[in-house]
């Protein structure tokens, strides 16, 4: 392989070979590094495709699009939107389908294809879907070959792709030059699927011609319909050592393998139904207390195989690996039989890694379990280290000074909002709505969060994340100074406020903070919302304390340190003054009636759950009507009690269900936000300060 010394140098730089690097450096290593430029480039511009997309399809367009796709490829509309399918309904709706005479990709390369290096443009423009023969596999490629052109590809494998020759690859080849890429999106098929596939492929020559003609690329359902005829009934006849299995034992004693089965940490009851038990293996769980419903506990087990227990027999399933292990577990010898199934008897669906059996304690109404589970991966995901953000949690890039990190962020939240639209990767599994108020970033929801200018963070007391050691002796000085030789009730009374408010500054501002900072806003969520994180309990006692002590803080400071803080807060103070212990004692008062709504009474069929700030606007004879955040007017029903202390303007947060009489009803602890507290979020109220 070479290259003229008067061509452009293959690096991409532009210049000719012979005075870029064609002096010092062999072509090999020019391709090597040429293709490791197109790799890096390659993620960019896949990224600012999907925002392409979703800046130009509406939600309506891929509904009905994702409709058409399964109904084309034989699969229900729920199967699409599943991981093993999402990213094959993006690509053929993206690269192959057409609206007018073009395709999704089309447009965008015509809008942004002049800022692409020029090998990659065409890469992305001759991606169409093809079947490739595995004939040989090294650590980092694999050599591919069409069956029916017989032409040879070198692809560079990931580390994930696990393959064997003989396999067929179903997918789409990004060309980097020497070697490709397998686009995201592919397929993996077993040997004996060939024959049959040759057959389809023969009537239908349009695949080999789809390369260089984006008109040919009409076939993809058809062949995506192919193999979920053929090759889902070829894997049913299957059976290696990779199969899911089903292991038939005898039950000698029933009440001694019961005991010995709830003994172990590692199985979960899952159905009970007579003499029928359904057990889950889980060695690896995960737990969640959710404090809003009274302490419900939130439990995920990743299965890893079930026991079913029935007519005096045990049937173990999964794979065999995971079977030895129960086996050896439950002591359980002379097995009558194994067989090869392909799902789990109990869910009818396979069993994938990753695959949970979530709980809660005590049960939740479905619309509550669903809620409460995309809640807790939302809440897990904000606190875990990303690759895409320098291994550091989103909520530590949200509350750092670096603008680098923070444009990462926001790009890769708008990567997953369009994700969310379209059904794929991590974030269906997700509440959306939090994340962005959670971070401090802009949103246009009526979120508490909302009032802060960073994220809120705990348990890092010596970190760059946290105030500097002056601000804390300032009020312990305060703390002292107003309490020596007073009584051990004024004592407690200055404790209690002064220690919840300094965990709170704490961990609400950095290090460059000084008390001039301290805004309305920041002082308002520590009252209304901060606050019940700290103290197990809140009473009107208590807010009198808080507004006292603190106003006397203010003053405290204005005077030692010569700031106006006092003045900038003590109309929030006179406007709180008797609205906050009422919002305190109706969270305690509301809190009954919620918990009623989930657990004590038999729960309705709920349409909708949405956890979510109300804006009250007034009442009727049917309760309160409340406007939503998306501007739409409901009918809250609350306790007859609220009546009396609530009113037009204040704001109301919780988790809400629409029952099947269309009102709304609360399911959670609420929090009340005053008017002048509503004001501060944004709302469009009333009230003047």
């Amino acid at each position: 392989m070479s290259v003229g010394r008067n061509e452009l140098c293959p690096c991409g730089s532009g210049k000719k070979y012979k005075k870029c690097c064609g002096v010092v450096t062999p072509i090999t290593e020019l391709r090597s590094r040429h293709e490791q430029k197109l790799q890096k480039e390659y993620a960019s511009w896949v990224e600012r495709l999907n925002h392409f997309v979703g800046g130009h399809v509406t939600n309506e367009a891929i509904s009905e699009a994702r409709n058409r796709f399964a109904e084309e490829i034989g699969l229900p509309e729920e199967s699409v939107m599943r991981p093993e399918w999402a990213a094959h309904f993006f690509n053929w709706f993206v690269l192959d389908e057409k609206t007018g005479n073009t395709t999704l990709l089309e447009n965008y390369i015509k809008q942004h294809g002049r800022r692409m290096e020029p090998d990659l443009r065409r890469a992305f423009a001759g991606l169409h879907l093809n079947t490739y023969e595995i004939i040989e596999v090294d650590r980092d490629v694999l050599t591919v070959r069409q069956p029916q052109s017989g032409e040879v590809h070198y692809l560079l494998r990931s580390n994930n792709l696990q393959v064997q020759p003989g396999q067929i690859v179903v997918g789409r080849l990004l060309n980097l030059g020497l070697r490709n890429m397998l686009f995201s999106g592919s397929i993996i098929l077993q040997p004996h699927i060939k024959e049959p596939l040759m057959e389809w492929l023969r009537q239908h020559p349009e695949v080999q011609e789809a390369a260089d003609d984006t008109s040919k690329r009409v076939y993809t359902p058809a062949l995506y319909r192919f193999i979920v005829q053929f090759g889902n009934e070829a894997d049913r006849q299957e059976h290696s050592s990779n199969s899911l299995l089903q292991r038939r034992f005898p039950l000698a004693d029933a009440e001694e393998f019961r005991k010995m089965i709830e003994s172990k940490r590692s199985f979960e009851l899952k159905k009970r139904d007579g003499g029928k038990e359904i057990w889950v293996y889980a060695s690896r769980k995960e737990e969640h207390l959710f404090r809003g419903l009274r302490d419900a506990l939130l439990e995920l087990y990743e299965v890893q195989a079930e026991v079913l227990v029935q007519d005096g027999q045990v049937l173990l399933e999964g794979y065999p690996e995971e079977l030895e292990e129960i086996a050896g577990l439950l002591q359980l010898h002379g097995l009558v039989e194994e067989k090869a199934i392909s799902v789990l008897t109990s869910t009818g669906s396979k069993l994938t890694q990753g695959t949970l059996f979530i709980t809660s304690e005590p049960t939740l109404p479905p619309k509550v379990l669903q809620w409460a589970v995309q809640t807790y991966f939302a809440e897990k995901w904000l606190v875990t280290a990303h690759d895409a953000l320098d291994e550091l949690p989103p909520v530590l890039v949200a509350a750092s000074d670096n603008q680098e990190l923070k444009g990462m962020l926001d790009s890769l939240l708008s990567q997953m909002e369009q994700d969310s639209k379209l059904g794929q990767g991590i974030a269906r599994y997700m509440r959306m709505d939090l994340l962005r108020p959670r971070l401090t970033m802009k949103n246009d929801s009526l979120h508490v969060f909302n009032l802060l200018r960073r994220p809120l963070i705990e348990g890092l007391p010596e970190s760059v994340y946290t105030i500097l050691p002056e601000r804390l002796a300032e009020m312990n000085r305060f703390v002292h100074e107003m309490t020596e030789g007073k009584s051990e009730a004024t004592v407690k009374k200055y404790d209690e406020v002064m220690n919840n408010f300094r965990s709170f500054v704490r961990g609400a501002f950095g290090p460059s903070f000084e008390w001039e900072h301290l805004r309305r806003e920041d002082l308002s969520f520590f009252l209304v919302h901060d606050i019940y994180s700290r103290t197990d309990a809140v009473t009107k006692t208590l807010a009198t304390n808080l507004l006292s002590v603190l106003s006397a803080f203010f003053k405290w400071l204005d005077k030692q340190n010569g700031t106006s803080l006092s003045a900038t807060m003590q109309p929030l103070f006179t406007e709180l003054k008797e609205s906050l212990p009422e919002a305190y004692r109706l969270r305690g008062h509301l809190e009954k009636e919620a918990y009623q709504h989930l657990y004590a009474t038999p729960s309705p069929g709920l349409a909708d759950v949405r956890e979510e700030g109300l804006l009250l606007l007034g009442t009727d004879q049917d309760g309160w009507v409340a406007r939503r955040q998306n501007g739409e007017k409901i009918k809250l029903t609350l306790d007859a009690d609220a009546n009396q202390a609530l009113g037009a303007d204040w704001v109301i947060f919780g988790l809400f269900g629409q029952t099947e009489d269309g009102s709304w009803r609360l399911f959670s602890s609420a929090e009340f936000y005053p008017p002048v507290v509503a004001q501060l979020l944004g709302a469009p109220v009333a009230v003047l300060i």
